[in-house]
């Protein structure tokens, strides 16, 4: 199974930025338990980022280091920001039909 990762929350060195706004936005739960049907999932990449095949980003999203050089799968943010879960498995799966 394809381990992802979607890369909602990052190191800015001073603290963490994240693609939503308040703290009753940030529950990433519900990520995972729509796609954890399909892939691997998580969503801290922070703690993740040695475990993971490929990362999934909304676009755009503030820079970071990709420090292990995984391939970026970009999702139009606001797909995250509406939570259009069936959406953002289009993108994924379009990618994952473009490198088989």
């Amino acid at each position: 199974m394809k381990k992802i990762c979607f890369v909602l929350t990052v190191s800015s060195f001073i603290n963490y930025v994240s693609i939503f706004a308040g703290p009753t936005l940030m529950d990433t739960d519900d990520f995972k338990d729509y796609f954890s049907d399909y892939y691997d999932v998580s969503t801290n990449y922070i703690r993740d980022k040695d475990s993971v095949d490929y990362l999934v980003v909304p676009d755009p999203f503030p820079p970071f280091d990709n420090e292990n050089h995984l391939p970026i799968i970009k999702v139009p943010a606001l797909l995250f920001m509406q939570r259009d879960f069936e959406q953002i498995k289009t993108y994924i799966d379009d990618y994952f039909s473009l490198i088989v």
